[in-house]
């Protein structure tokens, strides 16, 4: 049997994030018998380290946040005493600086860098993400439409971004779970939802990027016309942005209607109460937030900003510009109004997701890009 190939993944942190939820999923599905799994978290664990298994070592540097020549070399040295067979890293933003000029000092045999929707755009930042981009052996990408945005931003040819494609669990994402016992829970919680409620959910951190305040206006407009009387809105995530929000639903009125749910360990169960996914995000790769929800035979109403590749427009959600409220609540009322067309996008979403889309599909795409990346 050939010796297990050593994947060191580079990360500031296994915060609450699309990305970090990606890796652990990669991480705990590989083939045991063939890959030893290493998580390097630059500055701490956080709190999606608890959901890794016990054969993936971990380490936490504490390095904490901002530039230094002095780090980079601390991370060289901890490649040198660790000496896997590739470092792969997660973009300009997860640590990939670091990582790759760590990688590249320790002489590690293969370098790998993905980027998962979030990098930079201001000048200095570009020639230093481009810089990066040719020391890896190789540069991935989460979707073909992010492959074509990095490539745009980096001046880089588009064949030299290989695409792999996020997966889902698709027992875990059924929409399957009982949901009089979860409609019972959030009452006992002190959220008020019933069999008859239409529940629009948005998950993830409650920052900037994210535009939750787009789905408040749109449903804020929609009140006008008297729209809103089973309706829930359930934010699940927490953030800086939730004292805003929270006052623009109260300026709204729509207060009464809107439930900030924080971090939870149950998306998977939430999600099968749920008639719709809403993502208003400015920037997204492929989220798995999305997959996640269609997986579960959730219709998603998305900006067409990276999700127009697996959102299909009428098919098995909607798409809109970014910023438009308006066209995102007309989507709404639609699916509130025609419960055939909710089914039938939901059970075309879901069969996307089982047919293209699933984590051992990711995790064998990547199995083969580092085993292809040794032998050359």
């Amino acid at each position: 049997m050939p010796a297990k190939i050593t994947i060191c993944h580079v990360v500031p942190s296994l915060g609450v994030g699309g990305m970090e939820n990606g890796i652990v999923n990669l991480a705990n599905n590989h083939n045991r018998d063939r890959f030893e799994i290493v998580i390097c978290c630059l500055n701490s664990a956080g709190a999606m380290a608890e959901r890794l298994k016990d054969d993936v070592r971990l380490y936490v540097l504490g390095e904490g946040e901002g530039f230094s020549l002095s780090r980079i070399l601390r991370v060289a040295k901890f490649f040198r005493k660790l000496r896997p067979d590739i470092v792969h890293t997660h973009g300009w933003g997860g640590g990939s600086l670091y990582g790759i000029l760590g990688a590249k000092l320790a002489s590690i045999p293969v370098v790998i860098n993905g980027e998962h929707g979030t990098f930079f755009t201001q000048k200095k930042q570009i020639l230093f993400q481009k810089a990066l981009f040719k020391l890896c052996d190789y540069n991935l990408a989460v979707s073909e439409t992010l492959r074509e945005r990095v490539a745009n931003v980096l001046s880089v040819s588009p064949c030299d971004i290989t695409v792999l494609k996020n997966g889902v669990d698709t027992e875990k994402f059924s929409g399957n779970c009982p949901k009089e016992k979860i409609i019972q829970q959030l009452n006992d919680e002190g959220y008020p939802v019933d069999i008859s409620s239409f529940n629009i959910f948005m998950i993830g951190s409650l920052k900037p990027i994210k535009a939750h305040h787009i789905l408040l206006k749109a449903v804020g407009n929609l009140s006008k016309d008297n729209e809103l009387i089973n309706v829930r809105i359930f934010f699940v995530g927490d953030g800086a942005e939730k004292p805003r929000l929270d006052k623009e639903a109260r300026q709204l009125g729509i207060k009464q209607h809107v439930y900030f749910l924080g971090k939870r360990n149950d998306v998977p169960q939430l999600l099968s109460i749920a008639h719709v996914l809403v993502s208003a995000s400015v920037s997204e790769g492929l989220s798995n937030v999305i997959l996640e929800a269609m997986s579960s035979g959730i219709p998603v109403i998305a900006t067409n900003t990276g999700s127009e590749e697996i959102v299909v427009h009428g098919e098995n959600g909607f798409l809109f510009e970014k910023g438009d409220y308006v066209a995102l609540g007309e989507y709404l009322l639609i699916l509130m109004h025609n419960r055939d067309q909710l089914k039938k996008l939901a059970c075309n979403a879901q069969e996307l997701i089982i047919a293209e889309y699933t984590i051992f599909r990711m995790v064998q795409n990547y199995e083969e890009l580092y085993i292809h990346a040794l032998e050359f």
